[in-house]
């Protein structure tokens, strides 16, 4: 979670949270506080931070990234194969479902994450696919006058996502199905980038 004055973020895994943690600690802005990459509780959401302290979001405007849900779902797969050494089907993920260490090492549906998050219409998503103008068109209003806008996310998070290919492509109807067991995340991504991405994949 990255929090300020005026908002906070939320790291939903896979979406660009390194390289939001990066930009924010490059800019050093005061009174802005991540959470280390290295720590679980980067992750927390806001009702989880709340029941764990003192702390409390208020009316902070709230922000969280998103992402195509295949493309989402592919990378979380991949990353636990190659960066967590886990040995992974990949058919679940054709059917809408991310395996779970933080529920116990469990297969379950995406929609856990939009459940877990609270996300709704006052959520504020940043495009992961179009970072740069959403960060500054949305986010970059928020922080102190004077603070440069974002040129470009860094280069290496670009280059380990590529380093890490799907073991196949999904056809439309492993999309359609991945989308259908996930009506939260259709609804979210529909409003969020404007289209249904089930037309869009089958173009």
């Amino acid at each position: 979670m990255i929090i300020a004055d005026r908002f906070l973020w939320l790291h939903l895994p896979k979406t660009g949270g390194t390289t939001m943690n990066r930009v924010f600690r490059e800019l050093a802005l005061p009174g802005v506080v991540m959470d280390p990459d290295d720590t679980r509780a980067k992750h927390d959401s806001v009702s989880l931070r709340e029941q764990s302290g003192s702390w409390r979001a208020g009316a902070r405007r709230r922000f969280i990234n998103s992402r195509s849900l295949p493309a989402w779902l592919v990378s979380d797969w991949c990353h636990k194969q190659r960066h967590m050494g886990l040995d992974l089907p990949f058919e679940p993920v054709t059917c809408g479902l991310f395996y779970s260490l933080r529920l116990g090492g469990v297969w379950v549906a995406a929609d856990w994450w939009l459940r877990y998050f609270e996300i709704n219409s006052a959520t504020t998503a940043l495009r992961l696919e179009h970072l740069t103008d959403d960060f500054n068109t949305l986010l970059l209003p928020l922080l102190p006058p004077g603070t440069p806008p974002l040129v470009e996310p860094p280069r290496e998070n670009k280059a380990r996502e590529g380093s890490r290919p799907a073991p196949r492509s999904l056809d439309p109807a492993e999309i359609e199905t991945i989308y259908a067991c996930n009506p939260l995340w259709l609804d979210w991504e529909t409003r969020v980038y404007g289209h249904d991405p089930r037309v869009a994949s089958n173009r």
